[in-house]
């Protein structure tokens, strides 16, 4: 192995991933989510707009920021890391959603 290699490591568990071997890649992606729906405006369209706005740059004062609204992550597992995670993603004991019960709006 070349001195100046990095050793590549399951980001799970920590065991080595020799060059030679399958290694897994797991993309996580989250965003903020829009319910779809919009309260009816009834006023000039203008304001209304204004008003979102506004309403925007309150939320960014109050702590959200708008580049924490979508965030991308990747990780390098093992054969077994992998599995573990697609069986049971956030450690609570079983799938959080199935397929039959996934929200209507996911992207």
């Amino acid at each position: 192995m070349n001195a100046d290699m990095k050793t590549l490591r399951c980001n799970c568990c920590g065991n080595e991933l020799p060059s030679d071997t399958i290694k897994f890649v797991v993309e996580v992606r989250s965003f903020a989510d829009f319910d779809g729906y919009l309260e009816e405006y009834e006023g000039d369209i203008e304001d209304g707009v204004n008003s979102l706005l506004d309403n925007i740059d309150e939320m960014e004062d109050d702590g959200f920021d708008a580049d924490e609204a979508s965030r991308d992550s990747i990780y390098i597992l093992c054969k077994k890391c992998r599995d573990n995670f697609l069986s049971d993603p956030f450690q609570i004991g079983s799938m959080a959603f199935d397929a039959e019960n996934r929200k209507g709006t996911l992207h």
